[in-house]
């Protein structure tokens, strides 16, 4: 390569200096802090215009970086977090294979498993249909994916039952979208928190489950209650088109954590309330694989798996290749059950893994490049300031700030890992349990989404219900809201 001209060669020296990350925040100014503050105000307008999340929070991260003159570190941030492995691997691994599962049938059966006690057992259809979706959507870590599952078969069995179309939807909703994410070593969230505390994620979802299970539970308890209370024989009779025993037609978009979900898609076909779908022969085997990954995980030690030292390599960690080696071996386990479409397996996987890059990982990229991009501002270091004489104020705040955010942008994967990234620092910095404050977060931002109306679960689910999304919400939100308030008071007294 020849040498530039000798006139050039100093500002090639300065350009060199501009662009050399450094990670030492800025300490925190009224500039700073103002500035920080009207470019939240301005992303935030645009997320209620309804403007694509990663549009929105990349732009900001940009913007904020820019400001702090920290031009460079933005896209080191950008370029590290687009192929950081501890992202990319557990969660494209188990995209992939829920598009395996799918491909293979082992979702329907396990679904057709879950769901054969409650025909005999209307009293418990309303938390039997909760726990179904929770503990598919532990699986398909997708709330729309599990929303799609499960939908077709567990609504026609409650509309049967004569549960109104509006709980129907409800029910289908609290489900998918309430918490069971966070059972899965691949949930964003608990991937963005395990290296905060030092933990894997597998040891991250044992820490986390006590807290979402009180909560979940709470919330379970309290709709259930509701229900039973305000149901009325009339409400049978007052139902919108519901949707019949097919699947509607949700394309790869569709059932993408957030891709906006049309009510078209799912046009019903007749007025009339479909009976439940006749009982499946359900194959144990295929019902079994869906769990495979997750036994593995729990039981296999992921300090068995070793990992190459060579530099390209130094970003992996045994946990990360523990979760994607049980997401292969549940792959193959499902191609074995159906042997005639084993020659798909791979590739089906792949699908499900580029779906999982382009709704998931772009997102994260984008949510972590602005949460790095507030760090940098040193606007956390007064919020430190402002929380160091009440802590327990930062319980709260965890919990009301997620969900607010949650609720505007209809996406817990947007919202949960840049908050854990901000917050977890400030409550380190006040004596507050980093662990605690990131368990709040996760499951706060499970439960704004799940209280949005611009949800695409929220309208798959209303949408196979035959409801009006709004009533759907009215039905969901106070027994979240009681969920949450356990939740404050576990935290405060800590009791979790």
């Amino acid at each position: 390569m020849p040498t530039p001209p000798a006139p050039i060669l100093p500002l090639l020296s300065a350009t060199t200096h501009l662009f050399t990350p450094t990670s030492t925040p800025l300490p925190p100014t009224a500039y700073t802090t103002t500035l920080a503050v009207l470019v939240l105000l301005i992303g935030g307008f645009f997320l209620l215009r309804r403007i694509d999340v990663r549009l929105v929070l990349i732009l900001c991260a940009f913007a904020l970086f820019a400001a702090v003159g920290r031009i460079p570190d933005f896209f080191t941030k950008f370029a590290y977090e687009f192929t950081n492995p501890s992202f990319i691997v557990p969660i494209c691994s188990a995209w992939g294979f829920a598009s395996v599962l799918k491909l293979t049938e082992c979702d329907s059966h396990l679904v057709h498993l879950l769901l054969r006690p409650l025909r005999h057992a209307r009293w418990v259809l309303i938390p039997g249909g909760i726990a179904a979706g929770f503990f598919v959507n532990t699986i398909v870590v997708s709330q729309t994916g599990t929303a799609s599952l499960i939908g077709p078969l567990l609504i026609p069995l409650l509309l049967a039952a004569r549960v109104p179309p509006v709980t129907a939807g409800a029910v289908l909703l609290m489900g998918s979208s309430m918490g069971g994410e966070l059972c899965n070593p691949a949930a964003v969230e608990l991937n963005a928190l395990a290296p905060l505390i030092h933990l894997s994620p597998q040891e991250t979802v044992q820490k986390v489950l006590p807290a979402n299970l009180l909560a979940c539970a709470a919330a379970t308890l309290v709709f259930w209650l509701f229900a039973a209370l305000t149901r009325r024989p009339a409400d049978a009779d007052t139902i919108f088109p519901a949707v019949t025993m097919a699947a509607p037609t949700v394309t790869a978009r569709d059932i993408a954590a957030d891709a906006p979900f049309s009510a078209a898609a799912a046009t019903p076909q007749e007025n009339t309330v479909a009976p439940p779908p006749p009982p499946q022969r359900i194959n144990l085997i295929k019902a079994l694989v869906p769990v495979l990954p997750l036994a593995l995980l729990f039981i296999y030690p992921h300090t068995t798996f070793t990992f190459p030292t060579t530099p390209a390599a130094a970003a992996l960690r045994a946990d990360t290749i523990a979760i994607g080696a049980a997401m292969l071996l549940g792959t193959v386990a499902a191609g074995l059950t159906s042997p005639r479409r084993f020659g798909h397996i791979f590739a089906t996987f792949s699908d499900g893994a580029g779906r999982a890059f382009t709704h998931v990982i772009t997102l994260i990229v984008a949510a972590t490049s602005f949460a790095d991009a507030i760090i940098a501002t040193g606007l956390m270091q007064r919020l430190t300031n402002a929380l160091s004489h009440a802590p327990a104020a930062m319980n709260v705040a965890a919990i009301a700030v997620t969900w607010v955010m949650a609720t505007v942008t209809g996406t817990g994967l947007g919202t949960g890992p840049p908050i854990i990234r901000i917050l977890i620092p400030v409550a380190q910095n006040i004596g507050l349990s980093p662990l605690r404050t990131g368990t709040l977060i996760a499951i706060a931002a499970q439960f704004g989404r799940t209280t949005s109306p611009v949800a695409p679960v929220v309208l798959l689910c209303a949408a196979l219900a035959g409801a009006p999304p709004l009533e759907v919400l009215k039905r969901v939100f106070p027994p979240l809201l009681a969920g949450g308030i356990v939740l404050a008071i576990a935290a405060i007294f800590h009791w979790i």
